[in-house]
């Protein structure tokens, strides 16, 4: 499907879910490349700025998160492409990420130039990477309150939920620092433009913040998840040491009382008061195995 914008000074055409049509008239009418056009739908490409001046267009393929469709909660990263060609811009992705697109059309201006207003656009971008390690974060912060409880396998999957989430959130705020140090480096209107150079500035400072706080908060999770298997195992541990220090102190009562259950001659076998003392044995016994334990330390 192809929406068309038309703002003062641009074009645009936002492409989702391309069809066979829609992919011939962008081909002829607009005479995009068959490579610019499959990297441009290509849903697992990298983040990547190229210029192309023999065919005079420039693609900027940025990742943002994307979350799942069945679990709100978890992320992913989905690549939007830019092609500025002949001052109209394409931008190609997938239903899932149209929100970004509906914010736009919302909050943009629309007297912008276009290589301005994707740098405004990919600043967007970069700041919604910043609610959404911090709305994992906050996730996070919800589970270690619950370490002092009964750890359950519910907040285990949870937990590999949200780590999961920020290892996909990581790559995509490296990938994307990576495109806007290549993109400072190599757009050809930033060195005419000090409006642009101060907001290509200004994108590099937050896609490194983001960069930062995504690396923290994915230590942060891994050393929380090993604290809760370390936590399992020391429960698992001690419920293996009450077993195994209660199923020897009662194996005493079962040899003593079988002793006087042969029908072989014993002593005091005989003497009807033979039970309390056989109770005071058992009990002596018993008693002794815990000190045992206790003194060195098993229990």
């Amino acid at each position: 499907m192809i929406n068309r914008y038309s703002t003062q000074q641009f074009e645009w055409l936002d492409v989702t879910d391309l069809n066979s049509d829609e992919q011939q008239l962008l081909l002829e009418k607009h005479q995009i490349k068959q490579a610019t056009l499959a990297y441009a739908t290509d849903t697992h490409e990298r983040a990547r700025y190229s210029l192309d001046l023999l065919d005079n267009s420039e693609m900027i393929i940025f990742n943002i998160p994307q979350a799942d469709k069945e679990h709100p909660n978890q992320f992913t990263i989905s690549p939007i492409t830019f092609l500025i060609k002949n001052q109209t811009l394409f931008s190609f992705h997938s239903k899932e990420t149209s929100g970004l697109i509906k914010k736009i059309l919302a909050t943009e201006s629309n007297d912008l130039p276009v290589d301005t207003f994707v740098l405004r656009v990919l600043f967007d971008g970069v700041q919604h990477y910043h609610q959404i390690i911090e709305h994992l974060s906050q996730q996070r912060d919800e589970f270690i309150t619950k370490l002092d409880h009964r750890i359950q396998n519910r907040q285990l999957i949870g937990l590999s939920e949200i780590e999961k989430s920020l290892v996909y959130i990581l790559s995509g705020t490296q990938t994307n620092l990576l495109l806007l140090k290549s993109l400072s480096k190599k757009h050809a209107d930033l060195s005419n433009n000090k409006d642009n150079q101060k907001l290509i500035a200004k994108l590099l400072v937050e896609a490194k913040q983001a960069e930062q706080m995504a690396k923290i908060s994915l230590d942060v999770t891994e050393r929380l998840s090993a604290t809760s298997n370390n936590l399992l195992n020391n429960n698992l541990n001690d419920t293996m040491k009450f077993l195994t220090v209660w199923s020897l102190v009662l194996t005493i009562p079962t040899i003593t009382t079988g002793f006087y259950g042969m029908n072989t001659v014993l002593p005091f076998s005989k003497n009807p008061q033979t039970w309390v003392l056989i109770c005071l044995i058992t009990l002596l016994l018993m008693l002794l195995v815990l000190y045992y334990l206790k003194k060195h330390r098993f229990i």
